[in-house]
């Protein structure tokens, strides 16, 4: 696919898609462009032995896997309201994926929504805005496909010899997790079916869980208590100071985009927009090839502004999430019960009996999530303070659980930490591989004795949809 950035010099662009020497934004525009790889060997793999299988060695045992969710139609219109407005709703709706597609997911991976999430899913009222889009659907075929090479032919270990399942379910205990958004789910059954296909021997759905037990979106599980952990966070000298910096950029932004001054419900600051909404507009219409500026005519004037103005929104962007999970209350509340649970299904599977079917856990969550988890494992792409990075539609974040040696109990196993297929570089280490005892030694290390964390005892109390703060 195309890819899509900005030129340092876009006042000289004639037209809205423009070839690009800045990396980052290239990086985070298009990642139809970038190759996502999860195999350095050649093809023919369909017969790997046991120490081959996996290109970064060792003998996978678990998988876990938070992704984001495929290309999206933007969270609202940003234009003046009106007929314009209407034309923008109207071409969205014509990006959204067949009925009958939709139709036959639903049939094959139905959802599982618990009782306890009320009204239904929570975007499902501001059709067509924040749906999965055509695009999105296929971005998320092509991750399970992958996933579906990658570990499709576990290995299991009787005595001296290596038997190789034929099928994926057969190796694989496999179980899909979704926050309670149309487009989140919808991205999990198309995972699944570029993992299993169309025709899987066995029905897997895709749960919304419980508010009690869910781990993926503290946003919506407990809108006020996290009100309180950001508002701890914006109400700083040093992010007031900062972020009173870009108002003259907001206020360029919100000149041609003036859906960018309605309140927003969460995040606030000196500089008024809902920075999240800002960028959307330039990463769907780039994801599409739609101009920046009205439908219908091209603003010579507009447009180059506009697109100067990208860059720098995404970067304001990424640094406001970074004084967020710089905060330890807030990184907890968020990235602390995913990376528990995690640990504590990852620490019984050595218990397991060699030949019994591993832990292969599939989270379909959000941007937001995804960076989160990227700050709490200590991850080099997001503390560096120059950093634009923000997870691209369908990134996926894997955790595996290795055998690395031989021998018994949790010695003979590490974790190996991967973002979109590559090894994640941290902080702490020079490669991505951690000791099991290191790895549960993050987790706790992110658990403070200050926080109330009533994450965990959240109740199953029914909100309404106007109680709801994340528009991720």
């Amino acid at each position: 696919m195309r890819q899509f950035a900005l030129k340092k010099n876009l006042r000289r662009a004639s037209c809205f898609v423009c070839e690009c020497n800045e990396i980052r934004l290239r990086r985070y525009f298009s990642d139809r462009g970038k190759k996502f790889v999860f195999f350095t060997e050649k093809s023919g793999r369909d017969s790997p032995s046991v120490r081959s299988y996996s290109k970064n060695g060792g003998i996978v045992e678990g998988v876990w896997i938070f992704h984001r969710h495929g290309d999206r139609t933007p969270s609202r219109s940003l234009l003046a309201a009106g007929e314009e407005s209407e034309k923008e709703g109207d071409m969205w709706k014509t990006k959204l994926p067949d009925e009958k597609f939709l139709e036959a997911l639903n049939l094959n991976f139905p959802p599982d929504v618990h009782e306890s999430q009320g009204e239904g899913f929570l975007d499902i009222s501001r059709y067509p805005y924040g749906f999965l889009t055509g695009l999105g659907c296929s971005q998320m075929k092509r991750v399970g496909q992958k996933l579906s090479l990658r570990y499709r032919a576990r290995p299991r270990i009787s005595g001296n010899s290596a038997v190789i399942a034929s099928d994926f379910l057969d190796q694989w205990n496999l179980s899909v997790f979704s926050t309670n958004y149309l487009r989140t789910v919808t991205s999990g059954q198309c995972l699944l079916l570029g993992l299993l296909g169309d025709s899987p021997q066995d029905k897997i759905t895709v749960k919304v869980r419980s508010r009690k037990v869910d781990t993926l979106n503290a946003f919506d599980k407990d809108p006020a208590f996290m009100m309180s952990l950001v508002t701890d966070v914006i109400s700083s000298p040093h992010f007031q100071t900062k972020d009173a910096v870009a108002a003259p950029l907001a206020a360029r932004l919100a000149n041609y985009l003036p859906g960018l001054t309605k309140p927003t419900k969460i995040g606030g600051g000196p500089s008024g927009i809902n920075w999240i909404h800002a960028t959307d507009h330039f990463v769907c219409r780039a994801a599409h090839k739609i101009q920046f500026t009205n439908l219908d005519t091209y603003d010579k004037n507009a447009q180059p502004e506009l697109q100067e103005f990208a860059l720098p929104a995404l970067a304001h962007l990424a640094w406001r999430f970074r004084q967020w999970y710089k905060s330890p209350p807030l990184l907890e509340a968020i990235a602390y019960p995913p990376l528990k649970e995690m640990v504590g299904e990852l620490t019984e599977v050595p218990l397991k009996p060699s030949i019994e079917r591993r832990p292969f856990n599939v989270f379909s969550c959000h941007d937001v999530t995804v960076l989160a988890l990227l700050y709490a494992i200590g991850a080099k792409i997001v503390y560096d303070e120059t950093s634009t990075y923000w997870p691209v539609y369908a990134t996926t974040l894997t955790f595996e659980l290795v055998k690395v040696e031989k021998g018994e109990g949790m010695d003979s196993y590490a974790v190996r930490i991967l973002l979109n297929g590559e090894p994640v570089e941290l902080v702490s280490r020079v490669n991505s591989s951690l000791r099991v005892d290191e790895f549960v030694n993050i987790v706790e290390g992110l658990k403070s004795s200050t926080n109330a964390t009533n994450n965990d005892e959240a109740s199953d109390v029914k909100r309404s949809r106007s109680e709801v703060l994340s528009g991720w």
